[in-house]
């Protein structure tokens, strides 16, 4: 029997910690290794990405039974997937800008508050802590082996697209009708998350747009913290 998901227990944070821990140490392994082990990185982090986008809209359709409607890659979080496939298969700066900011805020809330109803080790949660570990190890590994790195201008850069996709994302809602729901435009998630607190549909959006500006100042802190105490580096 599969035991509903609570946000604060044993499983999920020791679930959270190992993710964490194989996201920053992992990489390290390769810092300084030839272009040939690099390669061999690159392609091998694309092709598991890639692979769990196609599993995972089989576990949705065949596994779950849910409409296709809701399985197709249009989640904010399978953006940052293919966005930072495509960064480490082409090393374009703006498919990492974007895997960064959206990466880091939406799968690293995704593993810290699952949208999922049943708890380890049921397939939804395995297949959620996965999943987002693979963009968020991406990411890493373009930043810790690779020297990449967001700048300021890059944050209004990706709130403007960001901001620029919602009307088409929200027509795409609209037409496919419910259950589909994708970035949550037209409901909150289900299941204890960060979304749980706010208004109801479509009053959450009010709260969400600003709050989602704030997620990237927040996810850039660390680089503009670290530029004023070595402003000539």
């Amino acid at each position: 029997m599969e035991v509903p998901f609570k946000l604060i227990s044993i499983e999920h944070f020791v679930s959270v910690a190992v993710c964490v821990s194989f996201i920053v140490f992992f990489p390290r392994l390769f810092k300084d290794k030839d272009e040939a082990k690099l390669k061999t990185l690159r392609v091998s982090i694309v092709v598991l990405i890639l692979t769990f986008q196609i599993l995972d809209f089989y576990k949705v359709v065949y596994l779950f039974g849910d409409p296709w409607k809701t399985a197709l890659p249009l989640h904010l979080c399978d953006f940052s997937a293919i966005s930072i496939a495509g960064y480490l298969l082409t090393g374009n700066k703006h498919l990492f800008n974007f895997a960064f900011f959206w990466g880091i805020a939406g799968a690293g809330m995704a593993i810290l508050t699952p949208n999922s109803v049943h708890a380890f080790p049921s397939v939804d949660y395995l297949a959620n802590q996965y999943g987002h570990s693979l963009i968020l190890l991406g990411i890493s590994v373009a930043i810790i082996v690779f020297k990449e790195r967001p700048y300021q201008r890059d944050i209004f850069v990706i709130f403007g697209w960001t901001t620029l996709m919602l009307p088409p994302l929200y027509v795409i809602n609209y037409f496919l009708r419910a259950p589909a729901n994708y970035w949550y435009l037209l409901e909150k998630p289900y299941g204890n998350n960060i979304m749980t607190p706010l208004p109801e549909a479509p009053f959450h959006m009010l709260y969400l747009y600003p709050i989602a500006f704030c997620v990237l100042l927040l996810v850039y802190a660390p680089y503009y913290f670290s530029d004023r105490r070595a402003p000539n580096k």
